[in-house]
C-alpha cells in the first residue's frame, strides 16, 4: 500500500492537471496576462501607471478603475514577463513603474519634506489621500530585484527608506501600524489586517541589505507575531488590535494567504529559518482542506460582516499559488503541488484568449455576486468596483494578474527542469511532481 504523508496524500491526483498544463499553455498565458496589463497601463492614461481593477458590461465594454495602484509586484512582474517571453522591452516597462512610484512624492511614495516620518509610504489605490504600510511593505523586494538589474541606487535608497519608516512604526507586539493621512497624521492605530504580517520578508531583507542589528531585532519580533497570531487550524483571523495582536474580525480572510505564503518565502529564502516552513505549512494545511472541501478557494470563509467582503467572500481566487508552489519545493509534499496546479489551472480556464478585444484579452475574469441587487450598506464610497451596477458581469484584479505571473514563472522553471531530468534519466516526466527539488 501506498505511503501517504499527508493527511489529505489520498486525494491528490495531480496527472490530471498535468494532462491538461504543458510549456506552450503557460506561456500563452503569460502572454495574455501581458496583454491585459498593457491594457490596464493604457487605461491608467500616465506612462508608468496600472490601472488595479476593471469592470466588465454586459455589452462588451470595460471599465478601469485606480489608475494609482502602486502594486511593487507589478515591477517583478514585467522582469518575469520580460525573461519567460524573451521580450525585452518588458524590463522597461518595469524600470518605468518603480520610477513613477519614486517621482511622485503624492500620488507615488510620498516625500512631502515637511513630513520625513512618512516617507516611504505610499499613496493608497482607492485614491482617498491616504497612505498605507501594507503597500510599503511590499516595495522593498521588488525595488530590491530591479537594484540588482540595474545598479541604480535610487532603488535600493528607497528599500532603505520604507524599512526605516517600519522599525520607527513597529510595535512591542511585532506588528508594523503605518497609516498615514496628511490632514490628521497617523490613523487606524487600533485595527489592522493580518496580512501585514507579510513584514517578516521586509526585515529579513533589510537585514540582509545593511547588516544592522535594529533590522534583525524587527525580524524576531515579526516573527514572533507571525507564529504567536496563527490559529491552532493553520488559519489567521482577518483584523487584529496592533497594540495587543488580539482578533477584532474572526473571519477568515483567505486571500491574505497569498501575503502570508508570499512573504514567507521571501524571509525563508535569505534566512533559510526552518519556523517559516513550519508555519507555512500549517497556513498550507489550512488552505488544502478548504480547497479540497470545496474544489476553491473562497475570497473569505467564516462569519463575514465587513460589507465590502460581503459582496465578494464566495467568489474564487487563486493568489496563493506562487506561495504553494515554493511550499512544495522545499518540503517535497505533493498536496501542495496538487493544489497549486489546480488553483494555476483553475485562473487558467477562466483566462480570457488573446483574440479578444482590448481589455478583455488575457483577462482573468471572477463573475459578480449573482443574488446581489444593490450595494450593502457599509461599503465606502471609494470602493467603486464592489457597488453594484446592473450592467456588470465581471472583474479583473491587478493583484490576481501578478500573482499569476509569479506562479507561472515559477510552473515554467518546474516543467524546464522536470522534463530535462526525465529525459537524462530516461523516465516519464509524471513522477517528478513527488520529488522533492
Amino acid at each position: 500500500m501506498k505511503k501517504f504523508t499527508h493527511r489529505f496524500s489520498a486525494l491528490c491526483n495531480s496527472e490530471r492537471s498535468l494532462a491538461v498544463i504543458d510549456r506552450e499553455k503557460v506561456l500563452e498565458s503569460l502572454r495574455g496576462v501581458a496583454a491585459w496589463m498593457d491594457s490596464a497601463a493604457v487605461a491608467a492614461k500616465t506612462p508608468g501607471k496600472c490601472c488595479r481593477n476593471a469592470l466588465y458590461h454586459e455589452d462588451g465594454s470595460v471599465t478601469w478603475m485606480y489608475p494609482n495602484s502602486n502594486t511593487a509586484e507589478v515591477i517583478s512582474a514585467w522582469i518575469d514577463l520580460s525573461e519567460a517571453l524573451e521580450e525585452s522591452d518588458m524590463l522597461a516597462r518595469a524600470v518605468s513603474y518603480a520610477d513613477t512610484m519614486l517621482k511622485d512624492p503624492v500620488r507615488g511614495i510620498y516625500g512631502d519634506p515637511a513630513h520625513p516620518e512618512a516617507h516611504g509610504l505610499p499613496w493608497y489605490w482607492t485614491d482617498g489621500g491616504t497612505y498605507g504600510a501594507i503597500y510599503a511593505m511590499r516595495i522593498p523586494v521588488h525595488f530590491k530585484r530591479l537594484y540588482d538589474i540595474t545598479g541604480d541606487e535610487r532603488y535600493r535608497s528607497a528599500c532603505e527608506q520604507v524599512g526605516r519608516m517600519m522599525l520607527a512604526r513597529q510595535l512591542d507586539s511585532g506588528i508594523v501600524s503605518a497609516a498615514w493621512d496628511p490632514a490628521i497624521g497617523w490613523m487606524h492605530e487600533v485595527r489592522i489586517g493580518s496580512r501585514t504580517l507579510y513584514g517578516v520578508a521586509t526585515f529579513a531583507l533589510l537585514n540582509q541589505m545593511t547588516g544592522e542589528p535594529a533590522f534583525a531585532q524587527g525580524y524576531e519580533k515579526s516573527v514572533d507575531a507571525l507564529l504567536a497570531m496563527q490559529n491552532p487550524d493553520g488559519s489567521y483571523f482577518q483584523m487584529h488590535d496592533p497594540r495587543t495582536r488580539s482578533e477584532i474580525d474572526s473571519s477568515i480572510k483567505m486571500h491574505f494567504c497569498s501575503y502570508l505564503l508570499n512573504g514567507m518565502r521571501v524571509a525563508y529564502e535569505i534566512t533559510n529559518d526552518s519556523r517559516l516552513v513550519e508555519c507555512a505549512k500549517r497556513l498550507a494545511d489550512h488552505l488544502a482542506g478548504v480547497f479540497y472541501y470545496r474544489h476553491a478557494v473562497p475570497y473569505c470563509t467564516g462569519v463575514v460582516g465587513e460589507p465590502a467582503d460581503q459582496t465578494e467572500a464566495e467568489s474564487s481566487i487563486q493568489d496563493a499559488c506562487d506561495g504553494l508552489q515554493w511550499l512544495a519545493e522545499v518540503t517535497g509534499e505533493p498536496v501542495y503541488w496538487d493544489v497549486a496546479l489546480k488553483l494555476w489551472t483553475e485562473a487558467w480556464l477562466h483566462q480570457m484568449p488573446l483574440d479578444r478585444s482590448s481589455g478583455w484579452a488575457g483577462a482573468i475574469l471572477r463573475g459578480i455576486k449573482p443574488d446581489q441587487s444593490e450595494t450593502p450598506a457599509g461599503v465606502p464610497e471609494n470602493r467603486l468596483h464592489l457597488h453594484y451596477a446592473p450592467s456588470s458581469i465581471a472583474r479583473s484584479d491587478l493583484w490576481f494578474a501578478v500573482n499569476h505571473v509569479a506562479a507561472s514563472r515559477r510552473l515554467l522553471s518546474w516543467l524546464d527542469s522536470a522534463v530535462a531530468s526525465s529525459l537524462d534519466a530516461g523516465v516519464d516526466t509524471q513522477p517528478f511532481l513527488y520529488a522533492k527539488k
